[in-house]
């Protein structure tokens, strides 16, 4: 037993570095590169675990381990930059910290089973993996991000005496004001589900449209997931003050589906 668990451990202590380089890469390339390095150690590594005569108790145990080696070389071969998403639910480009979060959390995933694995078939006798696995990875912001409730973060044009009270009984939604088309908007609002705001200040006659979605943007004020449109059948006129409660997109027959704004 000792024998082979040095073994395991000196296998351990060579793929840590190689790990830790793929989870510190910062482009795309870089990942690539390092990622190959570690698909490539590992290979090399199961070539000289298959060289161990394992002691009795681990005969059987033994190419259970081998087995768990060749699934995770496997997992780690193939080149982000040929393999994943590049856009999202959204039909966004998707920003490279959550490519590089998604490809990094796959390898860490992987290794994980690795270090499962060979502990499984090992039993209680020798351990692998509290050495090498790498830590959770930080989630970045845009990753079930959310914007503020009420928060008006965009205007144009001078202000007017209309206001507009929401109600969200729904999921988290932009809420756009318009006297023609949503890309060009007067104001736009964020409304949290189960929230109400009010957006004031608005000018003129103006149609009403709104977006759900998940992943929110801050940079650049968008949803960036599951994304939906909506427009108010309904044009308001912007002498009054109104109060419209949203359920849902698209979710009666006041309200229309739309092109993405």
């Amino acid at each position: 037993m000792p024998m082979y668990q040095r073994a395991l451990t000196n296998v351990e202590k060579v793929l840590k570095p190689y790990v830790a380089r793929v989870m510190n890469a910062q482009t795309v390339a870089a990942f690539d590169a390092s990622r190959a390095q570690l698909a490539g150690a590992v290979v090399l590594e199961r070539s000289e675990l298959v060289k161990i005569t394992p002691p009795r108790g681990l005969v059987s145990a033994h190419p259970q381990v081998l087995d768990a080696f060749d699934a995770y070389a496997g997992n780690v071969a193939t080149e982000l930059t040929r393999a994943g998403t590049t856009k999202t639910s959204c039909g966004l480009p998707k920003a490279l910290d959550v490519r590089l979060y998604e490809a990094k959390s796959g390898v860490r995933f992987a290794f994980a089973e690795l270090a499962q694995g060979v502990q499984k078939s090992i039993g209680k006798g020798v351990k692998f993996g509290a050495l090498s696995v790498p830590a959770k990875l930080a989630q970045p912001a845009v990753l079930g991000g959310r914007g503020e409730n009420g928060d008006v973060f965009q205007r144009s044009g001078s202000r007017g005496s209309g206001s507009l009270r929401i109600t969200n009984a729904g999921s988290d939604i932009v809420v756009v004001v318009t006297p023609s088309s949503p890309r060009k908007p007067q104001a736009s609002i964020y409304v949290r589900a189960n929230k109400s705001a009010t957006l004031n200040g608005i000018r003129g006659d103006y149609w009403v449209y709104y977006k759900t979605g998940t992943n929110w943007d801050a940079k650049n004020n968008r949803f960036t997931e599951n994304c939906s449109y909506s427009k108010l059948e309904r044009f308001l006129d912007g002498s009054y003050s109104w109060s419209l409660t949203l359920k849902s997109v698209a979710g009666n027959t006041s309200e229309s589906e739309t092109e993405a704004f």
